[in-house]
């Protein structure tokens, strides 16, 4: 259960930690009431878990009883920096110095902010009632900074020992259940490979940096003849209009492209590659590891039994609704649909409109550009 518990003498107990935060890690929807239960555990009106650097250069701010608007509103201020935010500059004052996870609060705040460039952070968290609280790093690596913080108000008061303790406890389980979640994350690029495999897809399967988190064999065998180079996680190849690099490059900056086409050049007069690159559906709740984008060679062959498993891996459709999506991309009629899978009419359209939800698009026009490039034109 999240929340408070009391013992026989009615006195306040910690919850178990581990398994709310490994529930998050599971049901990553879960994690606003785990934040929510260290923040009432430490007496703070605010939890948050914070994505910053590397690829996460739009880091993910989950912060509970917190609007929509003020986490937008710290996105497009800059103030990401520890020229400007105290809390990043009490944080790497501490890494500078080889110590990567200590528990740091109002103490270590007030060093650093009489160094900032600006005061307009501290300014705005005053203003919202967030000046206090505590923090800590749950993840340092190549790939950025995850942390997790109670937020305070004046009201709220400083941090005591005791609450500092209660949150060392909490987010000693919650760096576990960060690491595990972004393993099951990162595993998500083996099993696209495998749905593309499974339909004869030579497929790249791309993060958020443009780094390779998986490839199908076909695209191994490309590797290996030299069409693509690779050269740590990068992938490059020449050709027109883009380079691979370039294409990679495309889906993965923002406002960038949602889909490219580029022909890539072989040797040996073999004809040329023709690369489909496309984003992926956005999720919520993730931390950042999850498949980005895709890079296909040469589109699955009109197999609905492999093609089927394959839309499912890619969007999460049901088995029914990749089915419905296969039946529409060829050009039959809504009523013959019906008719075929042996339900109504209402049915079929309440599930092509979560079809339209999964996939990101708002009409069947829409749906059959995303198709395109995975079933053919």
């Amino acid at each position: 259960m999240i929340g408070k518990t009391a013992d026989a003498m009615g006195l306040r107990t910690e919850p178990d930690w581990d398994d709310i935060f490994m529930q998050a890690a599971l049901q990553p929807d879960m994690w606003l009431g785990a934040l929510d239960a260290l923040a009432s555990q430490t007496g703070s009106g605010h939890g948050q878990l914070i994505g910053v650097g590397g690829a996460r250069e739009i880091p993910f701010n989950i912060v509970t009883n917190f609007g929509p608007r003020m986490i937008e509103h710290f996105a497009v201020s800059g103030w990401g920096s520890d020229s400007h935010n105290f809390r990043v500059a009490a944080s790497n004052r501490h890494i500078e110095r080889g110590f990567y996870d200590p528990v740091l609060h109002e103490d270590h705040y007030d060093r650093v902010i009489p160094q900032l460039a600006s005061t307009a952070y501290v300014d705005w968290c005053e203003e919202i009632g967030i000046p206090f609280g505590c923090q800590t790093n749950l993840v340092i690596d190549n790939f950025g900074v995850v942390g997790l913080a109670t937020l305070r108000s004046r009201q709220d008061g400083r941090t005591t020992a005791a609450q500092r303790k209660i949150f060392a406890k909490g987010a000693t389980a919650a760096r576990r259940a960060v690491r595990l979640q972004e393993k099951l994350e990162g595993e998500q690029g083996k099993l696209l490979a495998g749905a593309f495999d499974a339909v004869q897809v030579s497929a790249f399967i791309i993060d958020a940096r443009g780094q390779l988190l998986a490839h199908s064999a076909g695209a191994d065998a490309m590797l290996a003849a030299g069409d693509i180079r690779q050269s740590g996680r990068s992938i490059d190849a020449a050709g027109a209009p883009f380079t691979l690099r370039q294409a990679v490059q495309a889906l993965i900056t923002n406002c960038g492209l949602d889909h490219v086409r580029t022909r890539i050049a072989t040797a040996d007069e073999r004809p040329p590659l023709v690369i489909e690159g496309f984003r992926l559906p956005e999720r919520e709740w993730s931390l950042g590891r999850l498949p980005h984008a895709i890079l296909i060679a040469n589109g699955p062959r009109r197999d609905r039994a492999g093609v089927i498993p394959f839309l499912s891996a890619i969007y999460r459709l049901s088995p029914a609704e990749a089915d419905i999506a296969v039946r529409l991309f060829e050009g039959k009629p809504r009523r013959q649909i019906a008719d075929e899978r042996g339900v109504t009419a209402e049915t079929l359209r309440g599930q092509i409109k979560h079809i339209y939800l999964k996939c990101s698009v708002d009409s069947e026009a829409g749906l059959m550009r995303l198709l395109a490039p995975i079933l053919g034109s």
